[in-house]
């Protein structure tokens, strides 16, 4: 082997270590290039809807309207559900939350589960928001026992939902646990990291 007069390495060394630089460096670029675009992902989060099957067919019914004394403790609990998504989605995952004009969002939901259920017209308005994604949530609450967060990511361009994500909620409880809509936050941000 040959040595450079400068550099006691041998030539050979000195040569592979010099041409592996640039594979390295271009390596490391698409490594930080590739969470980029995650990071600042447009998202809109839309208000949890709530399907409560612990009431009476009839009591369901009249509970669906917002001016229903009926169940306003748990339409209540359902209102701070997605303060609390998007404050874990900003701050542990640092996505850009896009804000939900309320005359949007009613003129888009044409009733109860309406953009749940719809995917295709949830993309709609996530286009209207300029918003890379949309979640669509909802509280489902089969029991006094137990309760379900369910979430559909959409993605926007392509309009196809993501599978849906469903967190159990145990237990008799006032609030929804920060602990569940973490879970929540995580699961969605995974979604959202595999279709990149």
């Amino acid at each position: 082997m040959l040595k450079n007069k400068h550099n006691k390495m041998p030539f050979a060394v000195k040569k592979t270590v010099s041409g592996i630089k640039p594979f390295l460096i271009m390596a490391l670029i698409a490594l930080l290039l590739g969470w980029i675009p995650i990071g600042f992902a447009q998202v809109a989060i839309l208000d949890f809807e709530l399907k409560d099957m612990t009431l009476s067919p009839a009591q369901n019914q009249t509970s669906r309207s917002s001016d229903s004394p009926t169940n306003i403790k748990e339409i209540n609990r359902t209102a701070t559900l997605a303060p609390l998504l998007k404050d874990a989605l900003a701050q542990s995952y640092n996505l850009m939350i896009t804000p939900v004009p309320p005359h949007l969002y009613l003129e888009a939901q044409k009733g109860i589960g309406y953009l749940f259920e719809r995917p295709q017209e949830a993309a709609k308005l996530g286009k209207k928001l300029n918003a890379e994604w949309i979640i669509v949530s909802r509280l489902h609450k089969p029991s006094h026992l137990f309760a379900y967060l369910i979430s559909r990511v959409v993605h926007v361009p392509t309009a196809q939902p993501m599978p849906e994500i469903i967190i159990e909620i145990k237990g008799q409880q006032d609030r929804i646990s920060q602990r569940g809509i973490n879970k929540l936050a995580q699961r969605i941000q995974s979604q959202m990291n595999l279709t990149r």
